[in-house]
């Protein structure tokens, strides 16, 4: 790969170029056997207290890939939408199964984009099985596709959605995301989903905070106050490879100062903001021992006697913290006619390493390195 010229958007002033490099230098990286950056790994459900059961994730197939060209895409960077694809009646089987083993806390649609034509089939049977076993249900989106399929969604009420905005400016969106024209199409989705689906179906927008870059969402809280959006997900980089997930691109204190800056607007503006940390990889615990004021940040983790599953395009299934690593031969692939979902995932989750689960060992790298 050559990063001056893979996944950019030709002609980017050299703003664009540096921030680009930040992720496309560190995809290089990847497929060197290092480490690359990603946005957050998917969006968590809400709960109340101490939430246990099997959190289930899903990729779902786009036969034509994504219509957008994320450069941070965790999806892409892990290799895991490489070969034959499940089917949509494969997903009802394995959710059914594995409801049949233990409780199931949520179902979370990640990706690719599960909005796409392609894609509805699979999206639409993980939200109906969600509902007919009584789960809740959740998915992210891009929103490009989600003007046309909010009736859809309006009949399969999941309970939440987030919908990626990286700025209320369009030209800053859609250099971030790849594709002219991306910004305007997922704000009329937004309008659209508003009017069809709130409040039954729980709204949020997500962001990606790039390293250096917090200018291009100061402008959002007003922006999602006019548009009818209550809750806002900020989401910083992180680092992930093949051997370790790492923290956040970027300096540390930095990173902080920018998220306090973000909930200050978003506070003004009557937003409730959130970072999802689903592995504790900023080290806010810690941090808020040095920076009392940071404790105001709303950081949300998976809980400890969660179970976390990813299931790929292809019924490669990964465990916890595995998830940020990319797929290989060696990672267990699930198939419909030869075992039993609920024995595959048990199987799946007595042999994951206790590090490989989340929140199972703080991230005392992290939080030394934000002391230092």
């Amino acid at each position: 790969m050559n990063s001056s010229t893979s996944g950019r958007v030709a002609g980017l002033p050299w703003e664009w170029a540096d921030c680009q490099c930040f992720v496309l230098g560190r995809t290089e990286c990847c497929e060197n056997g290092g480490d690359s950056s990603v946005a957050a790994v998917g969006l968590l459900p809400d709960f109340d207290g101490e939430a246990a059961g099997q959190f289930l994730t899903f990729v779902v197939p786009a036969p034509s890939g994504c219509n957008l060209k994320c450069s941070f895409c965790l999806i892409q960077q892990r290799r895991e939408a490489v070969g034959d694809c499940l089917q949509p009646e494969d997903l009802v089987r394995f959710i059914r199964e594995a409801a049949e083993r233990s409780p199931i806390f949520a179902l979370a649609i990640q990706g690719y984009e599960p909005l796409l034509p392609t894609s509805l089939p699979y999206t639409r049977a993980v939200l109906e099985t969600g509902r007919s076993l009584g789960v809740p249900t959740t998915l992210v989106t891009n929103g490009v596709f989600l003007h046309e399929a909010v009736d859809l969604l309006n009949s399969l009420a999941p309970a939440k959605i987030a919908i990626s905005l990286d700025s209320d400016s369009a030209a800053i969106h859609d250099r971030v995301r790849g594709v002219a024209g991306a910004w305007t199409a997922t704000v009329a989705g937004i309008q659209r989903a508003v009017e069809v689906l709130a409040p039954r179906t729980k709204l949020a927008v997500s962001s990606v905070l790039l390293p250096s870059k917090r200018q291009h969402l100061e402008g959002m809280p007003a922006h999602l106050q006019e548009a009818g959006i209550e809750e806002w997900i900020v989401n910083p980089l992180l680092r992930c490879g093949p051997e370790k997930c790492n923290g956040p691109v970027g300096e540390r204190r930095s990173l902080f100062q920018s998220l306090l800056g973000l909930k200050e607007a978003a506070d003004r503006a009557d937003i409730r903001l959130k970072v999802d940390d689903e592995f504790d990889r900023l080290g806010h615990r810690s941090a808020c021992a040095r920076q009392p004021e940071l404790s105001s940040l709303e950081v949300r983790r998976l809980p400890l006697a969660i179970d976390l599953f990813r299931l790929g395009p292809t019924g490669r299934c990964s465990v916890g913290q595995e998830i940020m690593k990319p797929v290989t031969p060696d990672v267990p692939q699930w198939q419909p006619n030869a075992i039993n979902a609920g024995v595959f995932l048990k199987t799946l989750s007595r042999d994951a390493e206790p590090h490989h689960k989340p929140n199972s060992h703080p991230s005392s790298a992290a939080e030394r390195q934000f002391h230092a």
